[in-house]
């Protein structure tokens, strides 16, 4: 009998007190430690922008095939800001107005506005700019951000560009590290790359 109440007070285990201790010292190691390893460099935050500005061209131009209306995807470099319109006219006549209704049909993710209008804002530090490329990824020389013509691109109810064989890059850039570089190229077929700068050359 007396070896029964050893071994059950033996294995009594932890208090709730105790518990409650350890579980609030690893929350304090956690909320110190987490926000250090999430840190991005600027790089990446250049990096995932691009990523995401292809995946929002080839979205929209999708919705442009599957509601078979023109779409206009338009930057706006010096606010760090872009957004697509939808033709949203009765007859389908190619009539972009550039209004919020018009964003919406685009079915664009919007995170963010400028004036009034819906859109996607460059991460925190992420800007329209080629850094220190002195050459985007095909050779000719980065003398633009934005490299359209009218710093945007068309597409028609087809997903083709408008006007044919139309294309450019646009190029991103870090405001706190100009040797964080990366571009997107649209080719006149209508296809997306996202690039990343090194400073030797530009790799996929």
């Amino acid at each position: 009998m007396l070896r029964d109440e050893g071994m059950t007070r033996n294995r009594r285990g932890y208090t709730l007190i105790e518990m409650v201790v350890v579980m609030v010292m690893l929350a304090v190691v956690v909320a110190v430690a987490v926000p250090r390893g999430l840190k991005t460099s600027p790089q990446l935050q250049v990096d995932l922008a691009a990523r995401g500005l292809t995946r929002d061209l080839e979205k929209v131009r999708m919705r442009a095939i599957a509601a078979k209306r023109r779409v206009r995807f338009s930057f706006m470099a010096g606010e760090g800001f872009y957004t697509s319109y939808m033709d949203i006219s009765p007859g389908r006549t190619g009539a972009i107005e550039s209004t919020a209704d018009e964003v919406h049909e685009s079915r664009l993710a919007t995170r963010g506005s400028n004036g009034g209008i819906p859109g996607v804002e460059l991460p925190k530090g992420v800007v329209f700019g080629f850094g220190d490329a002195a050459a985007g990824p095909f050779g000719g020389p980065a003398s633009d951000p934005i490299t359209l013509e009218g710093d945007r691109v068309e597409f028609d109810s087809r997903g083709m560009i408008v006007p044919a064989g139309a294309g450019g890059v646009i190029f991103l850039t870090h405001e706190d590290d100009p040797s964080a570089v990366a571009a997107v190229s649209i080719s006149g077929a209508g296809a997306f790359r996202a690039w990343r700068y090194r400073g030797e050359g530009w790799s996929e």
